[in-house]
């Protein structure tokens, strides 16, 4: 607990130089872009790329940090419109579509975790998106002493090797791009603190679906 608590103070800590690098070089490039060559331009553009992929870094620790520490602030959450509000802030690509099963159930929870869940899952599926035409689906079954959800995807798949990996802090399919690659972790934190378990079956070139179970009380 005292380590996530440091992690929440420096990380905050750290937010405000950030922003304050990327804004210094973004003027800078805006008030030069007549005077300095695109070659001249390419090391700022790459701070600015190193600035980004810091300040999703230090969001990703913000979050895991976080997961612990919402305790007053569960009620009845609908998932019909939870999920629909993620969707909302999610940017998904016009080749992709996004089909979410109806009646989805009612769960006792932080709103915060559960929309933590479905957004990272379902970013990663729009991330690792290799089809001409991305296809997403998201529904459940019930069981009888809980809920099984699943973000289906026909992405490029994941490798079997990485199944157990992927869920690690830090740890990314690849090293492109300033994702922070916490995204998972969070994920399997959720649901681990729900005491619910979650799972993913993929092949390569196929896609990958995630699983995963929320006890109904």
């Amino acid at each position: 607990m005292e380590l996530n608590e440091y992690a929440h103070v420096v990380s905050h800590d750290l937010k405000a130089p950030l922003i304050n690098i990327h804004t210094l070089v973004g003027w800078f490039m805006y008030d030069h872009k007549d005077k300095v060559s695109k070659e001249d331009m390419k090391p700022l553009e790459q701070a600015l790329f190193n600035v980004e992929k810091m300040d999703f870094l230090i969001k990703g620790i913000l979050d895991y940090s976080t997961v612990e520490r919402l305790g007053s602030e569960d009620k009845h959450v609908d998932f019909n419109e939870m999920i629909d509000e993620v969707l909302q802030t999610v940017l998904t690509p016009s080749d992709t579509t996004i089909t979410v099963q109806e009646n989805l159930p009612t769960l006792f929870g932080n709103t915060w975790r559960y929309k933590q869940v479905f957004q990272n899952l379902i970013q990663n599926a729009i991330k690792y998106s290799d089809k001409d035409h991305g296809i997403i689906d998201v529904g459940f079954s019930e069981k009888p002493e809980h809920y099984e959800f699943y973000v289906k995807d026909n992405g490029m798949g994941i490798k079997a090797d990485y199944f157990d990996k992927i869920f690690k802090v830090f740890t990314k399919l690849e090293s492109t791009g300033a994702s922070s690659g916490i995204g998972l972790s969070i994920v399997k934190k959720i649901i681990t603190y729900y005491n619910g378990s979650i799972w993913l079956e993929s092949e390569e070139g196929i896609g990958s679906t995630f699983f995963f179970t929320l006890p109904k009380s």
